[in-house]
């Protein structure tokens, strides 16, 4: 078998993971008998026995009892519980997300389904996760899915990234898009429409397909369970009562209106488009028929999606107002996520943006074509260096101090802190010296010597004064440790802190601006 370098979407309910093969991206099936290329994100222990997917969701559905759990990204990365059974409970959320990546993507069993046992081994992971929870550089749970990856599931710190989905998705548009020959450069907004989500981001692609992400507003809420109400509605029609959702009929019944809605995605869209024309005419249409004897009118699918519509508006709104505020505009349009070809979906979206028919931000042609798996694609292309959309720094900076030398002599060295080509999304947190130093840590400290790599101008040294009075406290047990970081807006800042108390000091670097833009 061969090596891969992997693509996986782990930002929704369902993961999807994406890989190159002969030079053409493809879906991985997660159980090739029944063709999964969206994994829902259950898993369920029975004895020695794990199962995930659909799977899972089949056995849950049979058996109540067994211990289950749902919705592994949103526990390990929101910590939210869902726990299908809370009595059976017995495991973390680092545990079980463990165990379902490493179930879905690396599991060596002769009867497994991974990706390892079916397709080869995983060289290069990129995981794409919601671009708020990225932009989060303190989060710890950030930090518990890099520790996971790296140590639970074996690859190495070297060997995975994660990245936005909005990045993600960026990257696989810009992809598409210079395969056509078209322009990339402008303001791009990325509308990732999901099942129970949705964020709208704008961001900025430069000549060299670098994405900044200028703009992101998202909103998880039990507001947009289009789905679930729909079974609430198509119950209810036939019982004459709802259905708690903690009822093992109604997940079954949700997973197979999930599965109509995808298989009959075209006539659906087509008899969707002529009840917004007509909709007196096809309000009593029944659009979906599931579950044997279960059933959804065209007039319940609208009410079903209007507080996911008012939403949208609201978002919408932010939206304009902000790049009102900013002077800023979007030259595309790009809708990702499940609901990205939902018909009632894509029309709220355009008429809270005003977009009109035949408008030039949006290709609808373009979109239903690669929407779907956009978010994975990019994550693939990103792990095969076929497209590298993240800003990373240019230079190497770094401190002058002295050492002791292999004969116990001090001497002057250029340490370094930051390297370049390191990711700016990772120096937005303070990126610190591992080891002390003698003279840069002295009690009267009042300058420190940096210096910048600059490539073919060398080694630029620059004294920085600092204010004594403002330093963090000094003292035999309290020593100080250097670090820097940067901005949003790419500026460049020297930090002092104490070990102890964790008190600091910020300096600007404004004597490096002048070759500080970012290549």
């Amino acid at each position: 078998m061969f090596s891969h370098q992997v693509g996986l979407d782990f930002s929704t309910a369902n993961s999807v993971v994406s890989y190159l093969e002969n030079g053409e991206l493809h879906i991985f099936e997660y159980d090739s008998d029944t063709g999964q290329k969206r994994i829902p994100d259950w898993i369920i222990y029975d004895g020695d026995s794990i199962v995930i997917g659909d799977a899972a969701l089949t056995e849950v559905i049979c058996n109540r009892n067994i211990e289950s759990y749902r919705h592994c990204e949103k526990q390990l990365l929101f910590q939210i519980s869902e726990y299908w059974n809370e009595e059976k409970q017995q495991r973390d959320r680092i545990t079980v997300t463990a165990d379902f990546l490493r179930k879905l993507l690396f599991s060596s069993a002769v009867e497994s389904s991974s990706f390892s046992q079916q397709k080869g081994k995983i060289t290069n992971l990129v995981i794409a996760i919601p671009e708020s929870y990225y932009q989060d550089i303190a989060s710890p749970e950030k930090r518990d899915l890099e520790h996971l990856i790296a140590n639970k599931l074996g690859m190495g710190a070297n060997n995975f990234q994660l990245i936005s989905d909005v990045v993600a998705a960026a990257a696989y548009w810009i992809w598409q898009k210079q395969h056509q020959h078209l322009k990339t450069h402008g303001n791009l907004l990325v509308c990732h429409l999901g099942s129970s989500s949705l964020s709208l981001s704008l961001c900025a692609i430069s000549t060299t397909n670098k994405v900044k992400v200028l703009y992101s507003d998202s909103q998880a809420d039990a507001d947009f369970a289009c789905d679930r109400r729909c079974v609430q509605l198509a119950y209810t029609q036939k019982h004459g009562n709802a259905l708690t959702q903690d009822n093992p009929e109604f997940m079954r019944l949700l997973r197979d209106l999930e599965l109509k809605k995808l298989n009959s995605q075209p006539k659906s869209a087509s008899r969707l488009m002529t009840y917004l024309k007509m909709p007196e005419a096809m309000a009593e249409y029944n659009l979906y028929c599931f579950g044997g004897g279960y059933a959804v009118k065209c007039r319940q699918i609208s009410e079903a999606f209007a507080p996911m519509q008012n939403k949208i508006h609201q978002m919408s709104q932010r939206l304009h107002n902000w790049m009102q505020h900013h002077q800023q505009s979007f030259d595309f349009l790009f809708l990702v996520g499940a609901f990205s070809q939902f018909i009632l979906a894509q029309n709220a979206l355009l008429q809270a943006l005003d977009i009109q028919e035949n408008d030039p931000h949006f290709d609808p042609s373009f979109n239903n074509t690669h929407s779907a798996f956009a978010i994975s694609h990019g994550a693939c292309l990103i792990a095969n260096n076929l497209i590298d959309p993240v800003e990373r720094c240019a230079y190497t900076f770094g401190i002058v101090g002295e050492n002791l030398n292999v004969h116990a002599e001090k001497e002057q060295q250029l340490i370094p802190i930051i390297q370049s080509g390191t990711n700016l999304d990772d120096l937005l947190h303070t990126k610190f010296l591992d080891k002390p130093l003698l003279t840069a840590f002295t009690g009267n400290l009042l300058t420190i010597t940096v210096w910048v790599d600059a490539n073919i101008q060398g080694h630029i040294l620059k004294e920085v004064k600092l204010d004594g009075r403002q330093l963090p406290k000094y003292s035999g047990n309290n020593s100080w440790r250097v670090g820097m970081r940067f901005s949003h807006e790419n500026i460049l800042y020297l930090v002092i802190e104490d070990c102890k108390n964790k008190q600091s000091l910020e300096c600007k670097l404004e004597v490096f601006a002048d070759i500080l833009t970012p290549k």
